[in-house]
C-alpha cells in the first residue's frame, strides 16, 4: 500500500501524529512519504493542528483512493488515533533536523479553560503518558530500535 502524508501546517515543527501513523504503516510494510500532487496513493493523511487563524488548508488532494484528515485544526469532535498506534514510537525520520529530540504527550488538555482555545472544548487536564514512554534512544541506537522494511522509505 502507497501512503501519502500531509503536513498541513508545514514542516517547521513536527507532526506527532503523522510521524505515528507513519512508523505504524512502516511496520506493516507499507510505503510511506511525504504527499506528492503528482504521485498516485492509496491513502493520503492530512493532519491540521491549528486552525484557519493560522494555517489555511488550501491542499486539494485528488491523487489518492482515500484521503483521510484530521487534527485539531479541523475543530472538536476528530476521532482518536487506535490505542496500537496512539502508544507507537513515532516514525522521527520524518523530519530529520530533529533525530535524537523526543516529543510526546506527559498531559493532554488545559486547566486553563481560554475562550478562543480549540483545547478548552476537550478534557481539561488528563495525565498521557511519562518521560520514560516519551524519552527518544541516543541517535546511534535507532537503527536497532528503527528497523526499515527492505526498499524503506524515501524522503
Amino acid at each position: 500500500m502507497k501512503i501519502g502524508l500531509v503536513d498541513v501546517d508545514s514542516h517547521n515543527f513536527p507532526n506527532l501524529c503523522l510521524m505515528k501513523l507513519s512508523e505504524y504503516h512502516t511496520r506493516r510494510g507499507d510505503w510511506v512519504e511525504w504527499w506528492n500532487p503528482k504521485g498516485r496513493y492509496d491513502l493520503v493523511y492530512k493532519s491540521r493542528v491549528f486552525t484557519d487563524t493560522y494555517s489555511k488548508d488550501t491542499i486539494e488532494v485528488n491523487n489518492a483512493e482515500q484521503v483521510i484528515q484530521g487534527g485539531t485544526g479541523y475543530g472538536p469532535g476528530g476521532k482518536d488515533l487506535p490505542y496500537e498506534i496512539e502508544h507507537i514510537r513515532p516514525d522521527y525520520f520524518l523530519y530529520p533536523r530533529f533525530l535524537g529530540t523526543a516529543y510526546g504527550f506527559l498531559s493532554r488538555g488545559c486547566p486553563r479553560n481560554c475562550g478562543f482555545c480549540i483545547v478548552s472544548l476537550g478534557p481539561h487536564l488528563v495525565q498521557q503518558g511519562d518521560v520514560v514512554r516519551v524519552r527518544q534512544p541516543d541517535v546511534q541506537s535507532l537503527g536497532e530500535v528503527h528497523q526499515r522494511p527492505a526498499g524503506g522509505k524515501l524522503f
